[in-house]
């Protein structure tokens, strides 16, 4: 067997470390860079669209035609996000956001109310793409959920009341901004667009049909455009 030389063992030494140290380097960089999880509250203002809605609430209300419910009308909305970075790029969230609108309207005649009020509660499953900046991430993405609406409509005068429910799919895109304050703790800025297809509202069976709503119920799906506004705290 031949024997190796001690100048052969020192090149082949110091080949080896100078493999290693940057191997080691490259570990030491890629421990550094760590996957956030953080937790986001806030609230924001959307400008909403429900035609279906919209109509059957001119329609049972009968208002004056200058007080006819518009379109296109303002919703606040609620939400909480937990949300964790799954790679260098990409991270994963689920959303619950609750949407809340109310009307209330008084009809041509002066002596009747109408009071329409719903709640959208919206669990949705979201995807985000990663930008990475010096005190700053942004957040592009989207999903997709089920989420379930509680429509109550109200005639004081007449003393009549009902709850009627729906649900279905919804879709939303958005972008986020989150700017760092200290190492656990950022401001987060949001865009986001949705459009929800929620099914015709239906009356549940201990609910009585109110006299002044007798024609056929309105269908639920809205499109929002909103702007959010919440903190986020990264947890790790």
């Amino acid at each position: 067997m031949k024997r190796v030389s001690p100048s052969a063992r020192y090149a082949a030494l110091l080949i080896l470390c100078c493999l290693v140290r940057p191997l080691n380097a490259q570990s030491t960089a890629g421990q550094s860079e760590k996957w956030f999880f953080d937790f986001t509250v806030g609230m924001g203002v959307a400008a909403h669209s429900a035609p279906s809605v919209v109509n059957y609430i001119n329609a049972v209300a009968q208002p004056f035609p200058n007080q006819k419910v518009d379109q296109f009308n303002s919703a606040a909305e609620f939400y909480v996000v937990p949300e964790l970075q799954v790679s260098q790029e990409w991270s994963t969230a689920i959303e619950y956001s609750l949407l809340i609108k109310s009307y209330s309207l008084d009809d041509r005649s002066g002596f009747s109310r109408s009071e329409m009020s719903y709640e959208v509660h919206m669990p949705t499953v979201l995807v985000h793409y990663l930008v990475f900046g010096e005190g700053y991430r942004v957040k592009l993405g989207g999903g997709i959920g089920y989420h379930f609406v509680r429509f109550d409509q109200r005639f004081p005068t007449i003393g009549s009341e009902e709850t009627l429910r729906s649900k279905g799919l919804g879709f939303k895109l958005d972008a986020i901004g989150n700017t760092q304050f200290d190492e656990t703790f950022y401001g987060s800025i949001g865009i986001d667009l949705r459009w929800d297809f929620l099914g015709t509202l239906s009356r549940s069976g201990e609910s009585a049909q109110v006299a002044r709503s007798t024609g056929a119920l309105p269908g639920m799906s809205f499109f929002n455009a909103g702007v959010k506004f919440g903190i986020t705290f990264q947890l790790f």
